[in-house]
């Protein structure tokens, strides 16, 4: 993306997804009910459902629009093809979108690189996380930008 292209920054405030809760509950809630007829000891299945109940603690917590990934609430994209990532504190992250980044029409998987990290933040978002509108938005803008952008 250039400046040319996008003259104005586009600024995204998820919101905590319905539609992926539900997914990641029934996904976690599936793989605990499948463990009952396995032939194991109790107390396997019981640690195994206690990890998969963790497991979808932290994950709905890492909802955009509740805490966030690394405690950011805004993501903002900069007409210099740069990210700003702000958190709750008012602190500012400047980053830039991996190429591992997934658009499809009914989700998108934000993969951002920071400056000396080797880890990625990542952020699901579901048609419900933004407005239509900025979701379609960000849609289009990948896909412009987007010869490293995965996804259809």
């Amino acid at each position: 993306m250039s400046s040319t292209k996008f003259a104005q920054p586009l600024r995204l405030q998820p919101e905590a997804s319905r539609i992926l809760v539900g997914l990641l509950t029934a996904g976690h809630l599936g793989a605990i009910a499948v463990l009952f007829p396995l032939d194991l000891s109790m107390m396997t299945k019981i640690g195994i459902a206690v990890v998969l109940l963790v497991s979808l603690t932290i994950a709905i917590r890492k909802q955009p629009g509740r805490i966030g990934e690394g405690g950011v609430q805004i993501l903002t994209w900069q007409t210099d093809d740069e990210w700003v990532l702000e958190t709750a504190d008012g602190t500012q992250i400047k980053a830039s979108l991996h190429e591992s980044t997934y658009v499809h029409p009914w989700l998108v998987v934000l993969n951002f690189r920071r400056e000396n990290q080797r880890s990625l933040l990542t952020f699901t978002l579901a048609p419900d996380a933004l407005d239509k509108e900025t979701f379609r938005e960000l849609r289009v803008r990948l896909k412009v930008a987007g010869k490293s952008v995965k996804g259809r």
